[in-house]
């Protein structure tokens, strides 16, 4: 139910020029999911599925490794594109050279239907956007669309089971000292689910805050 939600927001865009790779990392749900996939008949759809489930940090890298465009946007299976996101962030790309990704705002919403903006930073300067990573993730990851030629050969680490977005932002911006910023807009409605997060998951999460803000630290003095 999600997954065509998600995949009718991405084919409905108003920039219509991309490639769609649909990464799959549950090989046992293989054929069930091939066959949604097929009901779209859309040449733009390239599905790639994985023998084994590896994680969102080893699925997403499979997938910037495949894409052949100059801009790669993520995106996760249970959220929902804003028409125009794409051409939003691909204008915004294209007249500022100098900025290596771009995020948005988002709406999340619950099952039952109910809303909260979720805001996020508008940097002007590359000292701004380094501060902003000391209060929290400055960017939601299936809101960035990044330039492929500022993301190089990095990638998303592995390692970090719940903060690999994060600890990615945090070297290309202070590793690289690569520019970025949010439009003001909403481009992105961001689900949440029922299940709250574990306290074990939210225990990782800290730990992993602290070990990556440790190394923003350090790299800065």
């Amino acid at each position: 139910m999600y997954l065509c939600e998600a995949i009718e927001s991405v084919l409905e865009q108003t920039y219509s020029d991309f490639e769609f790779l649909i990464v799959n990392d549950s090989p046992q749900d293989d054929s069930r999911l091939q066959q949604i996939i097929a009901n779209y008949n859309d040449d733009r759809v390239i599905w790639i599925p994985c023998k084994m489930n590896s994680g969102i940090a080893i699925t997403s890298n499979i997938g910037i490794d495949r894409a052949q465009g100059s801009f790669i946007a993520m995106m996760d299976h249970d959220d929902v594109c804003m028409p125009t996101r794409f051409e939003q962030q691909v204008e915004f790309l294209e007249d500022n050279p100098k900025f290596g990704f771009i995020g948005g705002q988002a709406e999340g919403f619950y099952p039952d239907e109910s809303k909260v903006r979720l805001k996020y930073v508008v940097s002007s300067s590359i000292m701004e956007l380094k501060q902003s990573f000391f209060s929290g993730v400055p960017f939601l990851n299936p809101s960035v669309m990044f330039r492929k030629s500022a993301l190089n050969t990095l990638r998303y680490n592995s390692y970090y089971k719940v903060c690999a977005d994060y600890d990615l932002f945090a070297r290309l911006v202070f590793a690289q000292n690569i520019m970025a910023t949010n439009l003001p807009e909403v481009i992105l409605r961001y689900r949440f689910h029922d299940a709250n997060t574990s306290l074990n998951q939210y225990l990782l999460s800290e730990q992993e805050t602290n070990e990556i803000q440790h190394w923003m630290l350090t790299i800065q003095k």
